[in-house]
């Protein structure tokens, strides 16, 4: 689906919750909404009197995107979800009726695993005309990947099974190297539309994410053995960066 995203100028905690919304619906097929132009769809929104909106980014600059955040650099990173709904490299050997997909295999973390399709994108605007003209990938070759947050000399990915760090210290926006694997265990059976999605820093110095229903994950730190893991269903798991410690 063609989805234009809109910001709104005077409330930047509006302008996440707006885009989250109007970027949550996606088809499997290609289609223009009302076969308006970006700046007509922006025109054509009704809005309370006392909100503004404004046009921050389109297609073909980004598409399908299922996370945003900004920088303090004024510039935003989107999350292009552009593999779903299937992961690639993995062969589907069961699905039930609740979706819940059993796949063949685990795959490896990147970038040793299949690539996927899915980036993340820096978009600039060059010209302070309010309008994103300009982006670069920061990573590709993703596979589902749903949450990103920034913190500790590089950027926290939720690609599951994996929570992901990639170091960029010197803020070239470019990763200094391959990524860590901080935690892993995050069920694969409810993949695609019920499994661990967003990231975001609490005051407390951990980092906070969800999970969603129908599978049930064992989480930890890549060597943790079986009995050290957390087990999560319908929640809100945590993190702590340099603890190495993982909660429900």
């Amino acid at each position: 689906m063609n989805v234009r995203l809109v910001g709104v100028v005077r409330d930047h905690v509006l302008l996440a919750f707006i885009l989250a919304v109007i970027t949550s619906i996606t088809f499997p097929c290609s289609v223009e909404a009302q076969q308006l132009s970006p700046a007509e769809s922006v025109k054509a929104m009704s809005v309370p009197a006392d909100m503004d909106v404004q046009l921050v980014a389109s297609e073909p600059l980004v598409r399908q995107p299922v996370c945003i955040e900004h920088d303090d650099r004024g510039r935003l990173w989107v999350i292009q979800y552009l593999q779903y709904p299937n992961p690639e490299g993995l062969t589907r050997v069961a699905v039930d009726r609740f979706s819940r997909t059993r796949y063949d295999r685990v795959p490896e973390p990147p970038p040793h695993g299949p690539q996927g399709a899915d980036k993340i994108t820096i978009l600039k605007d060059t010209d302070g005309d309010g309008l994103m003209d300009a982006g670069h990938d920061f990573a590709d070759g993703l596979n589902l990947t749903t949450g990103l947050a920034f913190g500790h000399g590089g950027i926290f990915v939720l690609n599951v099974p994996y929570l992901l760090f990639y170091p960029d210290r010197n803020r070239d926006d470019v990763p200094d190297g391959p990524p860590e694997v901080v935690m892993d265990g995050f069920e694969y059976d409810s993949l695609r539309h019920n499994f661990a999605n967003g990231l975001r820093w609490g005051p407390d110095g951990w980092l906070y994410g969800r999970h969603g229903i129908l599978a049930t994950s064992r989480l930890g730190h890549p060597s943790a053995a079986p009995a050290e893991r957390v087990s999560m269903n319908v929640g809100i798991w945590r993190y702590h960066p340099t603890r190495k410690v993982v909660e429900a």
